[in-house]
């Protein structure tokens, strides 16, 4: 049988530690491995080949209309089409419409066949999923439940070719296990790397203290980096412990958290913040939320809210996001919020700074 991988969002970037993947699609791994074990020929990437079947599977919303678009072409070029992934499935409303790969897929392990499939030489994959928090702007809890569980264990992740491992879990802390991750990381003399935004209301001296202990790294596995979320101003979530509704002022939440996490070894500039924008908060919020990570000297990533059906320029309620929303990410991305006012922003000095970068970048070359 002909078999046909189509990976919507993956693609090949160069950095200055060569080329690599960011990021493989498990999923797509899991089918790659299913199907060679199996002994049908595999055709990925997928030039349109005529096959038998064709996998489409996509992680963002904002493809589906190309999808759609293809979909005649990819007609003529397979008997049989199956797409699928976050990207594709509905969540606005249940029961969800889902997408899921047959039993005798899902249930293999991605690993050793994501690698060998997008040949990548770092780990990569969950040790756990769910989160408990249950954000309204956020479709984890819908697609994975409202608890964290185990997934896989660490010791099953790791690559042959290398000693780093991206760890994409939604909410690492909050699993009980969270502290026998970090002595398998250890014990493998792994470098890590935490993808998703972890909860820093569920830093304590243990975590802090767990986090010093291990190689924690960025997206680039040269730099130390720990990413946490400051998404809102008030953060309300399900205690774990009780069941009840805690509330949490951020505002005073992260820098209690980041001077704690500085008392154990972590300092303020390894700290990213992923901070969304867009969906419930004012101009004035978004920029206190600014100001406090500037003044912590922490790094921020802005994130421009899409609904769950990849609608944008919508804010949570569904109404046209305020004027400020995309002006305020691009001065963020810019790195001007550092020396510029966000009143005094403009496109000309954003365009001059990216210039500017550009032939920084080619000079290493």
């Amino acid at each position: 049988m002909k078999i046909g991988i189509l990976d919507i969002d993956t693609k090949r970037e160069t950095n200055n530690l060569g080329r690599r993947e960011r990021y493989p699609n498990i999923a797509c791994g899991k089918i790659y491995g299913y199907h060679k074990l199996n002994g049908d020929e595999i055709f990925y990437p997928y030039n349109n080949e005529k096959v038998d079947k064709l996998y489409i599977s996509t992680i963002f919303t904002n493809t589906r209309p190309m999808i759609k678009r293809m979909m005649p072409l990819w007609e003529q070029r397979a008997k049989e089409i199956i797409i699928g992934g976050t990207g594709w499935d509905d969540y606005t409303k249940a029961p969800y419409t889902v997408t899921e790969l047959p039993p005798e897929i899902a249930t293999i392990s991605h690993v050793p066949w994501t690698y060998e499939m997008y040949n990548i030489d770092y780990g990569i994959g969950f040790t756990t999923r769910g989160c408990h928090v249950g954000c309204a702007f956020c479709v984890v809890p819908k697609k994975e439940g409202l608890q964290e569980y185990r997934e896989m264990q660490v010791k099953d992740l790791i690559n042959p070719r290398s000693n780093h491992l991206i760890l994409m879990n939604n909410n690492s802390f909050a699993h009980r296990d969270f502290m026998n991750d970090v002595e398998q990381i250890k014990f493998h003399n792994l470098s890590i790397h935490w993808d998703q935004a972890n909860d820093i209301t569920l830093v304590t001296p243990e975590i802090a203290k767990a986090l010093k202990s291990v190689n924690y790294r960025g997206y680039n596995p040269n730099k130390k980096q720990l990413f946490f979320a400051f998404d809102l101003i008030t953060k309300k979530k399900i205690d774990q412990e009780t069941g009840g509704t805690v509330t949490y002022d951020m505002m005073k939440i992260v820098p209690e958290k980041v001077k704690l996490l500085q008392e154990y070894g972590i300092p303020p500039y390894h700290l990213k913040f992923y901070m969304l924008i867009g969906f419930n908060t004012t101009e004035e919020e978004d920029l206190m939320r600014v100001d406090c990570l500037r003044e912590l000297n922490c790094d921020i990533y802005p994130m421009l809210f899409r609904d769950l059906n990849g609608k944008v320029g919508v804010d949570g309620n569904g109404k046209q996001q305020s004027f400020h929303v995309r002006a305020m990410r691009d001065w963020i991305h810019s790195g001007l919020y550092r020396k510029t006012d966000f009143k005094d922003f403009t496109r000309r000095e954003e365009h001059r700074i990216q210039r500017e970068k550009k032939e920084s970048q080619l000079t290493l070359f």
